[in-house]
C-alpha cells in the first residue's frame, strides 16, 4: 500500500524490496515527458532528496543524474560542447589537461558533489606529483571553463573552481641580451637564410608564430613610414601546420619599421624570388609568406624555435631560446626609456599591468625620476638652501644603486 504523500513531495512509494522510491515531473523535454527518479532506504530521506530537487527547478536548474561523474561530464564536454567554438589547439590544450591532470584526481566524483575543497586537493595531488604551477594553474582553468558551461545550463548551481584558491606562479626574472650581446647576436645572424626573420624577433619581439605567420601583404606603407601589421600566427596542431588568425585586439598591431628593417626585408624580398624562381613547379607559396622553406612551404615552428640556441651557441653568447630574444626586446626598450604603455602596445601584452608584472623590476630609473619630480615640486624651496649631494652621497650606508641593463 502506498503511504499518502504530503503536498509538494511527488509521487511517493515502497516497493516490495522495501526500498522508497520518490518522482517528480520535470514536464515536457525534447517532446517526450520527463520526470526525476529518486531512492532511499527511508521515506523521510526520499522526501528530502524531492523537496531539494523541486528547489533546483524553482530556480531554473536541469536536474542531472545523481551518478553523473566529473570524468562523464567533462569528456562530453570536450566531445560536444565545445568543437568549432575555440581554435584547435586551444581544444588539444583542454583535452590534454582533463585526460591527464584532471580525471586522474577528480573524475570519478560526482559532479554534484563536487566541492572546492576537491578541486584545492586536486591541485595539490599535481603538485605532489612534480607538476609546475602554471600546468596547475590551466588544470584549474580548464575545470573552471568546463564548469561554468554547466553553470549557465544550469546543471549546477555554482562554478567551484572559480571559489577554491589558484596555484600562485612564480615570478622569475627573464634574461635578458645585454646591447653589446645582441649586437653579437646579429653579427652572428647576418647572411644567414632567415636573417630576417631573427632580426625582427630580436628588434620587435615578435612571437615564435607571429614571425612564421608574417605574409608580405602584412608590410605596408603608412604615410612617411613602413608598417608591419602582425595580424597572423602560424601554429602546429593535430590538424598540421597552418596559419591563422590572432585572437586578441590587443595581440593584433601594427608597428614601424626603422630603415634598417626594411633592408633586411628587402634583401630577404631579393633572395626568396631567387629561391622561387629557380624551384619553379616545386615552389609552393599560397599565403604569400615572407619566411618559407626552401620550396615555399610554411616552416615547422618548432624547428624553426631550436635554430636560436643552436646559432646563439656558436656565436660564443652561450644558450639562448628564441623567447628570451623577445624578452629582449622588451628589455633594450625599458632601459632607453621608452614609455611603458609604448612597450606593451609592441609586445602585443593583453594589457600594461601584464608588461609592468614582467618588466617592472627594470625601471628603477623610471622611479628615480618619479621621486626627483615630487622633490621639486614639494620640498624644493625647503632644500634650496642646503648644497646639492650627489646621488651616491644621498644613499644609505649599506645601499647600493640598481644594476644597470647590462648587470642582468
Amino acid at each position: 500500500m502506498r503511504a499518502r504523500r504530503g503536498k509538494g513531495e511527488g509521487s511517493i512509494y515502497r516497493r516490495k524490496d522495501g526500498v522508497w522510491i520518490g518522482a517528480i515531473e520535470l514536464g515536457w523535454i525534447n517532446g517526450k515527458r520527463s520526470r526525476k527518479v529518486v531512492s532511499a532506504l527511508t521515506r523521510g530521506e526520499v522526501v528530502k532528496r524531492l523537496r531539494e530537487l523541486q528547489l533546483v527547478i524553482e530556480q531554473g536548474m536541469t536536474p542531472v543524474s545523481d551518478r553523473l561523474t566529473v570524468d562523464e561530464y567533462l569528456n562530453g564536454w570536450i566531445t560536444n560542447r565545445i568543437p568549432g567554438t575555440i581554435t584547435t589547439r586551444t581544444q588539444e590544450l583542454y583535452e590534454r589537461a582533463v585526460k591527464s591532470y584532471i580525471n586522474p584526481s577528480i573524475g570519478k566524483l560526482r559532479l554534484n558533489k563536487l566541492a572546492p575543497s576537491d578541486v584545492s586537493r586536486m591541485l595539490q595531488d599535481l603538485e605532489a606529483k612534480g607538476y609546475s604551477p602554471a600546468t596547475r594553474r590551466i588544470a584549474r582553468s580548464t575545470l573552471r571553463r568546463a564548469l561554468r558551461m554547466a553553470e549557465q545550463d544550469g546543471v549546477l548551481s555554482r562554478n567551484v573552481a572559480s571559489i577554491a584558491e589558484g596555484p600562485k606562479l612564480d615570478h622569475r626574472e627573464g634574461r635578458s641580451l645585454t646591447p653589446d650581446q645582441a649586437k653579437q647576436f646579429l653579427r652572428a645572424v647576418k647572411g644567414h637564410r632567415h636573417e630576417a626573420a631573427y632580426v625582427l624577433a630580436l628588434s620587435l619581439g615578435l612571437r615564435r608564430g607571429e614571425i612564421l605567420g608574417l605574409t608580405w601583404r602584412d608590410v605596408d606603407r603608412a604615410e612617411d613610414a613602413v608598417v608591419l601589421h602582425i595580424r597572423h600566427q602560424l601554429v602546429r596542431d593535430k590538424n598540421g601546420v597552418h596559419l591563422v588568425d590572432l585572437k586578441t585586439v590587443r595581440s593584433r598591431r601594427t608597428l614601424h619599421l626603422s630603415r634598417p628593417l626594411v633592408e633586411i626585408l628587402e634583401r630577404h624580398r631579393v633572395r626568396q624570388d631567387a629561391e622561387e624562381l629557380v624551384r619553379g613547379k616545386l615552389w609552393h607559396n599560397d599565403h604569400e609568406l615572407i619566411f618559407t622553406s626552401n620550396i615555399g612551404t610554411p616552416l615547422d615552428p618548432e624547428d624553426f624555435g631550436k635554430t636560436v640556441p643552436k646559432i646563439c651557441v656558436e656565436a660564443g653568447l652561450g644558450h639562448w631560446s628564441i623567447h628570451e630574444l623577445r624578452h629582449s626586446c622588451a628589455s633594450l626598450l625599458i632601459a632607453m626609456e621608452v614609455p611603458l604603455e609604448v612597450v606593451a602596445q609592441q609586445m602585443g601584452h593583453a594589457s600594461i599591468q601584464v608588461t609592468m608584472d614582467v618588466y617592472g623590476h627594470l625601471m628603477p630609473r623610471s622611479r628615480a625620476r618619479a621621486a626627483e619630480a615630487m622633490r621639486m615640486i614639494l620640498f624644493d624651496d625647503a632644500t634650496s638652501t642646503h648644497p646639492p649631494h650627489s646621488q651616491s652621497d644621498q644613499l644609505p650606508i649599506g645601499l647600493k644603486s640598481r644594476p644597470n641593463l647590462s648587470d642582468i
